[in-house]
């Protein structure tokens, strides 16, 4: 066979390729099941998307895909008779456990996620952030998911200055805020047309150059305009920074002087509704350690605000606040933790009572739980006055923490098995190991500090002096109702026919990490749950 006769059966086949390409059908789309799913939970939040009315839990499952799970219960009677004394002893038993109403596979690595309630709805929708470059608006009524929106803004892929890593919502479900983790930020407002359904505006832009964001929430302002706070920090151009060097090294030293300081800020950004405009409204400087934040409820229900979570410090900030008039708390600590390493806090939580009461919860990098309690002017109830920081318990180092109404607290746990547990008590004691912003002020007056250099004393070093001991214990104010099942993470596997009676070899997982590590043996088939039971 010649060259040219070589090339010509090549293009007929590659036009033969071509035609049945073609005469793929559309509708034909690639489906993958696994025999078993992603168990590991990346983050979770707390509403009421299926059905008004009922509290459920959505979660981010590894991989891509949420769920949909309700809290159920059930009480079982159990009678004993008693011979001597001719009356029966009724003891009830409630079972409480999580069930699944809904899985969507996104085929997407979800960033972030929250959830929004239109005025006048009863029920939440869902916005997430994902590496499409899109922000999604979905509805799960009824357990079917419905995009309803879906705009596109950037670039696919996790990109540092595509937005997605950060979701903040408007408490009043008027807007919400889509940040990227350098720079952009983008607002979108959220309303209805004639028919009731929901529309979305364009973007609105609140881009600052040289920003690094570390968390964005949005702030319960009641009906006035919306605002989103975002602690982060902007860094030195290029041409400050080689000036600065310069300067050092002519100088002939390297002391402090010469050096750049980079401060973190808590900068409110408000949606001006009437003008349809953005803007950096305020702006303060924060702990240097701070990284995580979570609002108060404003209106008549609160003082608003913001809580700032950082190394060994919680502090409150809100718009008007200075450095003379700082309400700062150092959180309790272990009695053999190291008294020069600092103890971070991860994550925080404000769960809202009746009677326009709410507590906050934060958990350290330890997992410990602690209960922030906010005090008010007893003439003023938007005034903060002092902050206390109790020890709650010692639970399991949490991807987030979401507080039900029914007096519930689910902990999607970084590593092993996740949790769902029932508040005990929540109004803890006197004896509980606690924490208050008036001692931190005391010691901060007593150090003869400047008002200025306020976070040069509040450090790792002086929280152990102020913070007051514990030593971890069982649980006291909580109890464990239910366990979901994760293998994540998988340290070891090994597959084999080790148990000598069985068909199908087994497969050995190594879960966990440190005390709550296991061991564990998966085999084919399908397990078999026991919903009720009566013993005849």
């Amino acid at each position: 066979m010649t060259s040219a006769d070589a090339a010509a059966a090549a293009a007929s086949s590659t036009d033969t390729n071509t035609k049945s390409a073609k005469n793929i059908s559309p509708d034909l789309k690639l489906l993958d099941l696994t025999l078993k799913n992603a168990s590991a939970i990346q983050d979770s939040i707390m509403g009421e998307f299926t059905a008004p009315g009922v509290q459920e839990i959505l979660l981010v499952r590894a991989g891509g895909a949420f769920e949909v799970h309700r809290i159920e219960s059930s009480d079982t009677s159990n009678s004993n008779n008693n011979d001597d004394n001719d009356d029966n002893s009724d003891e009830e038993e409630t079972r409480i456990w999580l069930k699944m109403i809904m899985r969507v596979e996104t085929r997407s690595v979800i960033r972030s996620m929250e959830n929004v309630r239109l005025g006048g709805e009863k029920r939440d929708l869902v916005i997430i952030g994902s590496d499409s470059g899109n922000v999604s608006v979905m509805d799960l009524e009824g357990g079917i998911s419905k995009v309803l929106h879906c705009p596109a803004f950037g670039k696919t892929g996790c990109r540092r200055g595509t937005p997605g890593q950060y979701l903040a919502r408007d408490p009043k479900g008027r807007a919400f805020m889509i940040s990227a983790i350098e720079k952009r930020k983008l607002v979108y407002v959220l309303n209805r047309d004639a028919t009731g359904r929901p529309t979305i505006a364009s973007p609105l832009e609140a881009h600052r150059s040289r920003t690094i964001v570390l968390d964005t929430v949005g702030v319960d302002n009641g009906y006035d305009n919306p605002i989103f706070a975002s602690l982060e920090y902007q860094y030195p151009d290029e041409e400050d920074f080689l000036d600065n060097m310069n300067m050092g090294m002519g100088m002939g030293n390297d002391n402090d002087s010469t050096k750049m300081k980079i401060q973190k800020e808590v900068a409110y950004y408000e949606l001006d509704l009437g003008l349809n405009h953005v803007s950096r409204r305020w702006a303060t400087p924060a702990h240097p350690s701070a990284c995580c934040m979570t609002p108060l409820h404003g209106g008549v229900e609160g003082p608003s605000g913001v809580l700032v979570g950082g190394e060994d410090y919680i502090e409150y900030v809100h718009e008007g606040s200075t450095s003379a008039s700082k309400i700062i708390c150092a959180i309790p600590r272990r009695e053999l933790h190291p008294p020069n390493k600092g103890i971070l806090i991860t994550k925080m939580t404000v769960h809202k009572q009746k009677k326009s009461k709410f507590f906050a919860l934060a958990q350290s990098e330890l997992g410990d739980v602690y209960k922030v309690s906010i005090f008010l002017d007893p003439n003023d109830k938007t005034q903060v006055t002092g902050m206390s920081i109790s020890l709650l318990d010692t639970l399991p180092v949490a991807n987030a923490l979401n507080v039900s109404k029914l007096g519930m607290l689910f902990v999607p746990a970084e590593f092993g098995d996740h949790l769902l547990y029932q508040f005990e008590r929540i109004d803890l004691g006197e004896d509980v190991p606690t924490c208050t912003s008036e001692q931190s002020l005391e010691g901060f007056k007593a150090s003869g500090v400047s008002s200025d250099d306020v976070y040069g004393y509040f450090n790792t070093a002086n929280a152990g002096k102020l913070a007051c001991k514990f030593v971890p214990t069982v649980l006291q104010n909580l109890r464990r109702v239910y366990t979901m099942e994760s293998l994540a993470p998988t340290t070891g596997v090994l597959v084999g026919e080790l148990a000598g009676n069985e068909v199908s070899p087994q497969i050995y997982t190594l879960n966990g990490r440190g005390p709550r590590s296991s061991l564990r043996i998966l085999r084919h088939g399908a397990a078999v749950t026991e919903l009720a039971g009566n013993e005849v």
